[in-house]
């Protein structure tokens, strides 16, 4: 990033300064103040009125505190630590203080600087901070309160199939970092398919695992808890087609040979 927007600090230098000079993503408002907030495909950046970008501090703007990362992005919806001290940022990006938050189950109390003064917190791993926060802003967009839990899986499939194209490549390491790789590249094999659907199934509320295939171990899909019942979810998309969004075991047998797997490893379906 820091490369990429050098261009923006020059043109400003040299009083050339125009709407030209930002990259065509840019949007107009964000998570604080109007005017400053640019967004790419890896979250949301801010621009100082001098051509700059914060990095790796802390920055005030309209009156909420917010910290951007090494690469200057704004880190959201997780733990900070700075200096063996914790601070919780929102979702929205804006620091806690002054009060108390329930998170994960437990209650943090947090002075006037942020820090926290009661609760045990722990820092989330950078890799996994970001998957949940592109999974938290795809579903924030594809679903809302009124649609069932089904109905919320449903728009996860149709996101992941209609903005995914299957490759044969892919890290195939971790679930964040394969996660990642999907949500970044927009293609990915099998496992970058189920990892997306992993984080983008938790967001909206449902509990899920890895079912791997029995007679090669290489393929891969979600096992999804909807309000205590168990369903395969297999984004994937398969030669001979079928939609495999919320199916039981039963259903899946329609395509053993791809969908084999150890039935009494896992949870069962209905």
């Amino acid at each position: 990033m820091r490369k990429k927007y050098t261009r923006i600090g020059i043109l400003f230098a040299a009083g050339l300064f125009s709407a030209m000079a930002f990259p065509a993503f840019a949007a107009p408002g964000g998570p604080g103040e109007a005017g400053r907030w640019r967004q790419d495909e890896k979250g949301w950046w801010l621009l100082n009125w001098n051509g700059t970008y914060p990095a790796d501090e802390w920055q005030k703007v309209n009156g909420k505190w917010y910290y951007f990362d090494s690469d200057g992005y704004m880190m959201e919806d997780c733990w900070l630590e700075k200096d063996g001290k914790y601070y919780r940022l929102g979702q929205d990006g804006a620091m806690f203080s002054s009060g108390e938050t329930e998170i994960d189950g437990i209650v943090y109390r947090f002075d006037e600087s942020g820090q926290v003064v009661e609760g045990e917190p722990s820092q989330m791993p950078e890799e996994e901070r970001e998957a949940r926060s592109f999974a938290g802003r795809i579903v924030s967009q594809i679903t809302d309160d009124t649609m069932t839990k089904p109905e919320k899986a449903a728009a996860i499939y149709n996101w992941v199939q209609g903005n995914m194209t299957y490759t044969t490549t892919g890290p195939k390491s971790g679930e964040a970092e394969s996660a990642l790789y999907g949500f970044r590249r927009h293609s990915g094999c099998c496992y970058e398919y189920y990892a997306m659907s992993h984080y983008l199934l938790e967001a909206a509320g449902m509990p899920n695992i890895p079912v791997v295939r029995a007679s090669d171990g290489d393929h891969f899909w979600n096992l999804v808890d909807v309000d205590g019942i168990w369903y395969h979810f297999d984004a994937t998309p398969r030669r001979l087609g079928g939609r495999w969004c919320l199916v039981t075991t039963g259903e899946l047998r329609k395509s053993w040979i791809s969908h084999n797997y150890d039935v009494e490893a896992y949870p069962k379906t209905p």
